[in-house]
């Protein structure tokens, strides 16, 4: 790869953690520690010595553009920590074991694919289907060792796929769902630019119109590809800590919601996953 991005003394950046938080399946890891990405139609490599990092594949001007803020490079993390911080004990413990994760800013499209394939199903199965979705449906980008590397389809390109198609890929039940959803994102029933300008409860509305996708999708989705960092995804991981911690046992989503957001304020998204990371890895 000749180009190539150096950035130096980068604090509350790392990308291990970034790749083992559940916000993206397009990560692989190298032997050499190194990341392999695929995103917005570009095949990067990260590699990261301390607080420097070295991205091939990209350009200084692709990196201003789009990947600097697809890595939330543009935001100030240490702001964001000092914001949570003395919150409560908890929290500060899983700030300080999680304090290189960042919330990624992907393409929703992508991200409303890939969470309706993560219902109920685990990381390897996820990040397979996907690949054979890219394979069968997306661009030809890069070969690297004999490996092609293929761009995420886009709406129109999914739009060959019959539910039948999709199936192959290794999507199970979740192939109808998939095949509706995209059969109405390219009718234009949903336009995924001018929703992600909503306020938070508009855009999960306007998202859970989409078959298969409920709350927790949603909230995936808004945190991780609309900037909306106070997005709150409730799955089973984080019921139990806002029981076992917080005291707090509600039932309904929207109940979980109003006291993230009140309690953790405007980055409740980034404190869920300090916390979901520290529950999962080191709990």
């Amino acid at each position: 790869m000749q180009n190539e991005v150096i950035l130096k003394n980068v604090n509350n950046f790392s990308i291990s953690q970034i790749a083992e938080s559940g916000q993206t399946f397009r990560w692989d890891r190298n032997d050499d520690g190194s990341y392999l990405i695929i995103a917005f139609n570009k095949v990067i490599v990260i590699s990261q010595n301390d607080n420097d990092f070295i991205i091939e594949g990209i350009t200084r001007e692709e990196y201003n553009k789009i990947f600097k803020h697809y890595f939330a490079l543009d935001t100030d993390y240490l702001d964001v920590i000092n914001k949570l911080k003395d919150k409560d004990k908890f929290l500060n413990e899983a700030i300080i074991y999680g304090s290189g994760i960042r919330i990624l800013n992907q393409d929703i499209w992508e991200m409303i694919i890939s969470f309706i394939i993560s219902g109920n199903n685990n990381i390897p199965r996820i990040k397979s289907s996907i690949n054979k979705i890219s394979e069968k449906y997306g661009n030809l980008i890069k070969e690297i060792n004999g490996k092609k590397i293929y761009s995420f389809p886009t709406p129109k390109q999914l739009s060959f796929a019959s539910i039948d198609d999709l199936r192959e890929c290794g999507v199970g039940y979740r192939d109808k769902y998939i095949f509706k959803t995209t059969q109405m994102i390219v009718n234009n029933e949903i336009n995924l630019e001018s929703i992600k300008d909503l306020n938070i409860d508009d855009l999960r509305n306007e998202l859970m119109k989409l078959l298969g996708v409920g709350n927790k999708v949603a909230d995936c989705i808004m945190l991780f590809s609309c900037n909306k960092l106070n997005a709150f995804p409730v799955d089973t991981w984080v019921k139990k800590i806002l029981k076992e911690y917080y005291e707090i046992d509600y039932k309904s989503n929207k109940k979980i919601n109003e006291f993230a957001n009140n309690y953790f304020g405007e980055f409740a998204g980034i404190a869920q996953q300090y916390l979901f990371n520290y529950m999962r890895n080191k709990k």
